[in-house]
């Protein structure tokens, strides 16, 4: 009896932490990873997503998915120490934002599978700060039937283009633009695109472009190609409609899609709401006027949305088991041009069936410039206010030396508050 109680002891003492380790977990519950996400607009290809991981690991992905607030909120978490174990930013000056917050994904084995040039904006002295989410491009959207049934067979190219095109669908009784000045990303997108070749050109390149603004030695009314960008917007307001501060995202692609107008400033990511509007829309991508040189026209090509997981979560190594899975799995790999009808970042993943898409790989076949968002380089929190902004100056409360000081002012405080 002794020595059965020895060996049984012996047992216990052998298995216990197993024992423990066990019911542990079965206490715990399967795992929750807390996300938080913007893009609204993918809130269906999400959700699909989130089924899809669930049924096959038995993890739970609760994601909140913001837009406007989607910044205020994910600065106030990180503050309060409410880390989400997954949230999404951009990439560019947003890794020096988040640095203190993220893992370092340089050793992981599924960023081998990601392309290269799509970790460019989330590299910092080697290592790998983020998941590039997504391959996007943005520039001018249009409904080809609206240009055939006016006679546009030109694409235009420049600013003296496009106003001739906008004068032509006028005259017609069609409207040229739907605006999207209700929101503030849009303004900056379309604003930044006018004047997208001149760092490269005028200021020894994206970054030292960047790196004169943030030290105050270069301001916006010091660049003479800013007059560029107030054409541009003042020829999407001319022929934007009675109401243009009043359009938003949905107006756009609504309008776009039943015909109502001919043109917006938007990216790929607002194919699917066309879509879902029309289904037999047929769109395609017009390149971005810089002033009225046809060379330099071009689309805003990058890989910006970032995913980022928190390194100091209870959770890490199940939220870098969903990004490998996102990363290597059928379904993953398939997400984002199956689902999102998006480019993937991913080395070898299939092509969406999309037209914005596919018309964005023929650009830049064909040797159309593809610029870099490089406004995703200016210190965090830029984006919303010179927006807001330029909101101001669309709104007709300043006039462009006003609108240069106020964008002067804005960038110089948050590009000291980010020192």
């Amino acid at each position: 009896m002794k020595k059965m109680l020895f060996v049984v002891l012996a047992v216990l003492l052998a298995f216990g932490p197993l024992f423990a380790a066990g019911q542990q977990e079965q206490k715990a519950g399967p795992v929750t990873l807390n996300v938080l996400f913007y893009s609204p607009e993918l809130a269906e290809q999400y959700n699909d997503m989130v089924a899809a991981y669930k049924a096959e690991t038995g993890v739970t992905l609760d994601i909140t998915v913001l837009q406007t607030d989607y910044r205020s909120v994910l600065t106030s978490r990180l503050n309060s120490g409410d880390v989400p174990d997954i949230f999404m930013s951009s990439a560019y000056a947003d890794n020096s934002t988040y640095k203190d917050y993220v893992y370092d994904l340089t050793n992981e084995d599924f960023i081998k599978k990601i392309e290269p040039s799509a970790l460019q904006g989330v590299t910092v002295d080697g290592k790998i700060l983020g998941y590039p989410f997504l391959v996007q491009s943005h520039s001018f959207i249009y409904n080809k039937k609206v240009f055939a049934d006016n006679g546009i067979t030109t694409l235009p190219k420049t600013l003296a283009d496009f106003e001739a095109v906008s004068k032509k669908l006028q005259a017609n009784g069609v409207q040229p633009f739907a605006t999207g000045f209700k929101e503030f990303w849009v303004l900056p997108q379309t604003a930044w695109q006018a004047i997208a070749n001149v760092p490269a050109e005028n200021y020894g390149g994206y970054e030292n472009f960047v790196a004169k603004l943030n030290a105050g030695e270069l301001k916006f009314k010091d660049i003479p190609q800013m007059s560029q960008l107030f054409d541009l917007l003042d020829l999407i307001k001319t022929y934007g409609g009675p109401k243009p501060n009043e359009s938003d995202f949905n107006d756009q692609t609504s309008s776009l899609a039943t015909g109502k107008v001919a043109m917006i400033h938007q990216g790929n990511w607002a194919e699917d709401s066309i879509r879902k509007t029309n289904p037999e829309v047929q769109i395609g991508f017009l390149v971005g006027p810089t002033g009225n040189t046809a060379a330099t026209a071009g689309i805003m090509f990058d890989s910006n949305q970032t995913i980022r997981i928190a390194k100091d979560s209870k959770n890490l190594d199940a939220a870098l088991a969903w990004l490998r899975w996102l990363t290597t799995s059928e379904y993953g790999r398939n997400w984002i041009p199956g689902k999102v009808k998006q480019l993937s970042p991913i080395i070898g993943a299939a092509a969406p069936d999309s037209q914005i898409a596919k018309e964005t790989s023929a650009l830049l076949a064909s040797g159309t410039p593809g610029y870099p968002w490089f406004y995703q380089m200016f210190p965090t929190g830029t984006e919303q206010q010179l927006g807001a902004i330029l909101q101001g100056y669309c709104a007709g409360i300043t006039n462009r030396a006003q609108t240069l000081d106020a964008l002067d002012s804005a960038y110089a405080k948050i590009a000291k508050a980010a020192q």
